[in-house]
């Protein structure tokens, strides 16, 4: 087969654990395989192993060109509706190399919907977020309750703190009016269970054309990190956005309530609107290189996600299973279907601050349990989280539509 990955791409620093590390894994496994890639990202260019056999380009679209549309720069989207542009360059790619098969990951998939028509050739969507059922892809309310009724006028509303008034009307809209073209999709592939159980009710089609294949992973590395002095001698590990929505406030005000002389390290990305700093105890370190990263996973006590979202597959969880860690995490989203509560870890309600502080509290008490419960998780991640495992599900779903 000769398969086409398309996909917004995320900047250099942040890539452990997002939809790039993702397409490049299984496009690796896939070319092993015997298969043709050919990889197409919005933004950023990716690199990849050009003795590998996987061709990329990069694309820009007409939306990357305005800068006034992005809080952000470094966060480019792809928004909720196609770019020509991005369409042209891509059906020009298509015909080129002689894509059977197109493979979408995020809202990119708006741009190749229209592909999908004037070519008939087969679409596979990937469900890694919320983004085509809420504009802003949390599925939150304005104070952070879960919405159940999503793609209504109150997203409008709800997105104007993230978006200001006129995006947020225009992502409402476009959201809204784009859902129509999605149920052209042959497959939807959600990362877990939860991901499909949230999208079954409001995207508009019949249960069997949305397969669950969780996500995956594999360290660039196997090699053992020492501390290098850059990090704390005893530590706790967060990894994730510096949002509210994963729990950081959450998790400070537990970490406080312990007393414990173990250092807390926040490894995250910055987000222009949410703004933590350090203090005696806690560490916070932001676009980390991934070298540090791996340090802080391999020398942590254990990683902790408070997230009150429905993360619907954080690869946090996997990262640290595949360095023996046991996580604490919350009780929500597909946190709950890759930690076993008691077994590779510790399971909470989201936003409890007691439950959370004795869950830390009893873990950092309790090392042999924590040891215990992170070769748990290695195991579980070895049976049913590598891309060996992963590569031979997507291989048959790609040959069943062609």
């Amino acid at each position: 087969m000769k398969l086409l990955m398309f996909f917004d791409v995320l900047p250099p620093h942040l890539r452990s654990g997002s939809i790039d590390k993702h397409v490049r894994m299984l496009s690796k496994e896939l070319r092993k395989k015997g298969h043709e890639i050919v990889v197409c990202a919005v933004g950023y260019q990716p690199q990849y192993e050009d003795e590998k056999g996987i061709k990329s380009y990069g694309l820009e679209g007409l939306f990357q060109r305005i800068p006034f549309l992005y809080k952000d720069m470094l966060f480019k989207w792809h928004p909720p509706t196609a770019d020509w542009l991005i369409t042209k360059a891509l059906r020009r790619i298509i015909e080129q190399e002689r894509i059977q098969l197109m493979h979408t990951h995020g809202r990119a998939l708006y741009s190749a919907l229209p592909l999908k028509r004037q070519l008939k050739i087969p679409l596979v969507a990937s469900l890694h977020g919320y983004e085509f059922i809420c504009p802003k892809a949390d599925l939150l309310k304005e104070d952070h309750a879960l919405c159940d009724k999503p793609l209504t006028n109150k997203c409008i509303s709800c997105g104007i703190a993230c978006y200001g008034p006129a995006k947020s009307v225009a992502a409402y809209v476009a959201t809204k009016v784009n859902k129509k073209s999605l149920k052209n999709v042959d497959k939807f592939i959600a990362v877990s269970a939860c991901t499909k159980a949230t999208y079954l009710p409001h995207l508009g089609v019949e249960e069997s054309k949305i397969v669950v294949i969780p996500n995956f992973y594999l360290p660039d590395t196997y090699e053992t990190v020492k501390i290098s002095g850059r990090l704390p001698r005893d530590f706790i590990l967060f990894v994730g956005g510096l949002l509210p929505t994963k729990g950081l406030d959450v998790l400070m005000a537990a970490y406080h309530k312990i007393g414990t002389a173990t250092k807390l390290l926040i490894i995250g990305y910055s987000h222009p609107d949410h703004h933590y700093q350090s203090t005696d105890n806690v560490v916070l370190i932001k676009n980390a290189p991934y070298d540090l990263l791996r340090e802080a996973y391999q020398n942590c006590r254990f990683i902790i996600l408070p997230s009150i979202r429905p993360e619907p597959f954080p690869v946090v969880t996997l990262e640290a299973m595949s360095q023996k860690k046991a996580v604490i995490a919350s009780r929500i989203g597909g946190l709950a279907e890759t930690v076993v509560d008691k077994e590779t870890g510790l399971l909470v309600p989201p936003g409890d601050v007691e439950a959370l502080s004795q869950a830390i509290e009893y873990l950092l008490a309790n090392s042999n349990v924590a040891d215990r419960m992170g070769q748990k998780g290695y195991e579980r991640w070895q049976q049913c989280f590598t891309p060996e495992v992963a590569a031979p599900k997507f291989e048959e779903l790609y040959k069943s539509i062609l």
